[in-house]
């Protein structure tokens, strides 16, 4: 007999396999976006255990979806939490979270992602035990914390305004922390039907066109295209809607080819339909990014408060449709009577386009040109996504058409991957016009200003610390050190007034300076200095973008020689 030769030896501890919670307490757009963007962790990380924290509502209807990457959903039952209060009180809502907390003690979670930023979430995400936190929560001082910087970028940015150019997918991969540094090859083309499928409702009135709008479109479609065959789906909610179209009499030689599925359909039952149509159009929903899981080409007409460059779904055959208007996008928050971004996309500009994607041929700059009236894209933006080294960027389809908010958030991209993620952004440079040379050069002394300031708040934040290390520290001398830091944020606010587009810089700066590291004066002084230095970054990365922008426009124009003197 052989000899146990594993007696007396002493076993090899166990390996702990890493659990990560995403907690996601937002609607089902927000949840298939959360999957595509905890894929590519997975792909990265297959070992990591991956649970997911959603709201029963939206969360079960998108189990099918949600398996392939969470290893396990808890559903939060908001409406379970909360039915009897009216009659029992608090008492039944505290011992339903409490029951649900419970559940949730038995994970050892290594670290909780609160992707949702709402206040509600992140009470949520104070009470549920981890050893690190990412996004936001409360402390025990009922203080909101943010201490990653995505989620700082997040909160200032894209809660604020309409300067973020970074796809919310995008924002959920930087908050978990994914690189993604190859691209994303896309499935081959799949055989697809002659079947159109059609969303033409939004959670919002102002973000989606009357029906009488939708029947031209769809006239016109069918019309053009005798091959074509039309499905309008959407929530059983919107089934009166979806008759306002379907009934209409201009529609009723095309009934046959008309198929209403509003209300009549699961989610998994409507991504199987997605995965089979040629093409999806609608608005911004949830649909459309269902349809970006299939890769399924879209064509989306966004509208209201919804903001392309955040929202399109997010795959490499997505095109989006935006107005010019001035007020677009807008804040939910905003009056509006008269919705004027819904009449700036004619009906021939889609039409166009979905012939053109309906034949599985591609849309780009020249074919616009050549097949869409002048006067048609006048008060049109038209998008196509690329995704790119593991992030998605819009192109124009309009040439020679950037106004500031497009250049600023491409300005924007560059700096905040060069000074976040240490990473170079590709980007050509943007074509002026006059209003937009005028907004840059305006812009470049907003940010000198704001650059100043940040340098002072870097010498009195010095100051303090000096005055701390000092033999016989004055506290007057410090406190009016802080005075000065405390007068430096009232000013960055006015510079904020005259320039608008440097809000995010501000904004950001402020929810820095929010959530300073430490539990000392030092160490809190310590970590507004590197603030006021982030800040001071940045400005320079923006004040070398806009000067060689600027220089680049008149060496294209021609007005000068060379580039160094483009500047002066």
């Amino acid at each position: 007999m052989k000899a146990n030769n594993t007696a007396g030896r002493i076993p090899e501890p166990e390996v702990k396999v890493p659990t990560l919670a995403i907690l996601q307490l937002t609607r089902f757009g927000d949840l298939i976006q959360t999957v595509q963007a905890v894929e590519e962790l997975k792909r990265a990380h297959p070992e990591y255990r991956i649970i997911l924290i959603a709201r029963t509502q939206f969360a079960k209807p998108l189990e099918f979806l949600l398996k392939r990457v969470f290893t396990k959903t808890y559903f939060l039952d908001t409406k379970k939490i909360f039915e009897n209060a009216e009659v029992q009180g608090l008492k039944s809502s505290f011992e339903n979270i409490n029951s649900f907390l419970g559940e949730m003690s038995q994970e050892s979670i290594d670290v909780l992602i609160n992707l949702s930023f709402s206040k509600s979430s992140a009470y949520l995400a104070s009470l549920i035990k981890s050893q690190h936190k990412i996004g936001t929560y409360f402390d025990y001082n009922n203080k909101m914390c943010i201490n990653d910087k995505w989620s700082q970028i997040v909160y200032s940015t894209v809660m604020r305004g309409a300067l973020n150019p970074y796809s919310v997918v995008d924002l959920f991969k930087n908050i978990i922390g994914i690189r993604s540094p190859e691209s994303k090859a896309s499935p081959a083309a799949l055989s697809r039907s002659n079947t159109i499928i059609v969303h033409p409702f939004a959670s919002q009135e102002r973000k989606a066109w009357k029906a009488e709008k939708w029947v031209e479109i769809i006239y016109r479609v069918l019309k053009d295209n005798e091959q074509c065959t039309i499905q309008i789906v959407g929530a059983k909610n919107e089934v009166l809607k979806s008759q306002l179209i379907t009934e209409n009499p201009l529609l009723k030689t095309f009934g046959h080819r008309i198929q209403n599925m509003t209300g009549k359909t699961s989610m998994a039952e409507l991504a199987m339909e997605l995965k089979k149509a040629r093409l999806f159009v609608g608005h911004d929903s949830m649909v459309g990014h269902m349809a970006a899981v299939n890769n399924t080409p879209t064509l989306t007409v966004s509208l209201g408060s919804v903001r392309p460059f955040e929202t399109t779904p997010y795959h490499n055959n997505a095109y989006n449709l935006a107005p010019r208007t001035k007020c677009f996008p807008c804040f939910p928050s905003d009056a509006c009577s008269y919705n004027q971004c819904h009449h700036d996309i004619p009906y021939q500009v889609v039409s166009a386009s979905i012939k053109q994607l309906f034949e599985q041929k591609e849309i780009n700059p020249e074919w616009v040109k050549a097949n869409i009236s002048s006067f048609h894209m006048s008060s049109v933006n038209f998008y196509k996504a690329q995704i790119n080294k593991g992030s998605m960027h819009l192109e124009s389809l309009i040439e020679n058409h950037q106004d500031t908010n497009d250049i600023f958030r491409s300005l924007y991209k560059i700096a905040w991957s060069f000074v976040i993620n240490d990473t170079e952004e590709n980007v050509p440079f943007p074509k002026l016009n006059n209003t937009t040379h005028k907004d840059l050069l305006e812009a470049l002394t907003g940010l000198q200003h704001l650059f100043e300031l940040s340098e002072f708040g870097k010498k009195y934040s010095r100051f303090i610390l000096e005055e701390i290390s000092s033999q016989t520290p004055s506290i007057s001398r410090i406190k009016d050190y802080s005075k000065k830091i405390d007068e430096i944020d009232q000013l960055q606010a006015l510079v904020q007034k005259t320039s608008p587009q440097l809000a995010p810089v501000i904004d950001y700066l402020a929810v820095r300076k929010g959530n300073l590291f430490g539990d000392n004066v030092v160490k809190l002084t310590e970590s507004s200095f590197i603030a006021f230095d982030e800040c001071a970054n940045l400005c320079s990365v923006l004040f070398e973008l806009i000067e060689n922008t600027i220089a680049e426009h008149k060496l294209s124009t021609g007005k000068l020689g060379s580039r160094s003197d483009a500047t002066k």
